[in-house]
């Protein structure tokens, strides 16, 4: 004998119950019951199970929409990125990088960090990288483009009666005939870029500006650098050197220590040095809480270069007096 059951669903049945048993004898009212008991327990569960997974796939849908875009390839760069979020459960946070290609052949680049975390600071970034790939496209000059940016931002932010700012810098890229590349980049408020010689030497860029999103007409830094074949420029978020962690788990990883995991890291291909920039702020942190982390690097590949696809082993940490200011 069998007895099917409704499953109870929102608007209409999530299914139904089929009970069957070799006995010949008729169900009774208390096995009618209980049949109906657990058929609407089972169609409550599969219609939550319904709901929770189409929102899933929305948040899923949302999150791939605002995980920072590797960047584009660039005729002589290298480029090297990494990425980890503050909060362990989305893949999403404030930190956001990339890259586009321009007409003449090089590329404008950026980094930066938006006020806040999670869900809301992602949005934020995504409002910016779409503004970014609006606006490259009119104005290539970083000091023009971190302007039109800064007032593209304050109309949004006013408009949401949001108090949202950014910290960031934008750069353009292109290659010398030499295999080295010209970077001119435009600062906004963001920690200052660091480069890395062909000689294991680290120079911090003596670029500053003010904040992304505050004040109508803010004041931005710009800078001229020439890498050479094998030289790396490397942006990063302050994720890293703000990492807390040591022996008492309160000590900054500052920017000493960031000096000095790149210093002799010269030979290392573009990738492997922003893994290991990643690595070492993440051993430093030893799974503590910590902000947004983002690494951007460019290397000069070199002329006829292909894109590596090894990793150089990690060179020991070298002493901090490597640190100095490329001479304006």
């Amino acid at each position: 004998t069998a007895r099917v059951v409704p499953l109870l669903g929102r608007d209409a049945p999530a299914g139904v119950l089929l009970v069957a048993r070799r006995a010949r004898r008729w169900y009774d009212e208390a096995d009618v019951q209980l049949a109906r008991a657990f058929a609407a327990r089972a169609g409550a569960a599969l219609t939550t199970a319904l709901l929770y997974r189409d929102q899933a796939e929305v948040a899923d849908t949302l999150q791939a929409s605002l995980v920072p875009v590797e960047p584009a390839a660039t005729a002589g760069v290298q480029w090297g990125t990494a990425y980890r979020p503050a909060q362990a459960g989305l893949r999403i946070g404030g930190d956001f990088y990339g890259s586009h290609r321009l007409a003449d052949g090089g590329s404008v680049f950026f980094l930066g960090d938006v006020s806040g975390k999670g869900v809301e600071a992602a949005v934020f970034t995504g409002q910016l990288r779409q503004c970014m790939q609006a606006l490259h496209r009119v104005e290539s000059h970083p000091g023009r483009l971190l302007r039109l940016l800064n007032g593209a931002l304050l109309e949004t932010t006013q408009a949401h009666g949001q108090g949202r700012f950014a910290t960031m810098v934008l750069g353009v890229v292109r290659p010398h005939r030499d295999g080295g590349l010209i970077l001119t980049m435009a600062g906004g408020g963001h920690l200052p870029p660091l480069v890395l010689r062909a000689s294991g030497e680290v120079e911090v860029v003596p670029l500053s500006g003010m904040l992304i999103g505050v004040v109508p007409d803010p004041r931005i830094g710009e800078v001229t650098v020439r890498l050479e074949p094998g030289e790396t420029c490397l942006l990063y978020s302050d994720g890293v050197t703000e990492a807390r962690g040591g022996r008492r788990g309160d000590e900054q990883f500052g920017a000493e220590r960031l000096v000095n995991a790149l210093s002799g890291c010269h030979r290392m291909p573009a990738p492997a040095l922003a893994e290991r920039i990643e690595q070492v702020t993440c051993d430093w942190l030893a799974h503590r809480d910590h902000d947004d982390i983002a690494v951007l690097a460019l290397r000069a590949a070199g002329p006829g270069a292909r894109p590596s696809r090894h990793l150089h082993a990690v060179p020991a940490p070298a002493r901090s007096d490597n640190l100095r200011e490329i001479n304006a």
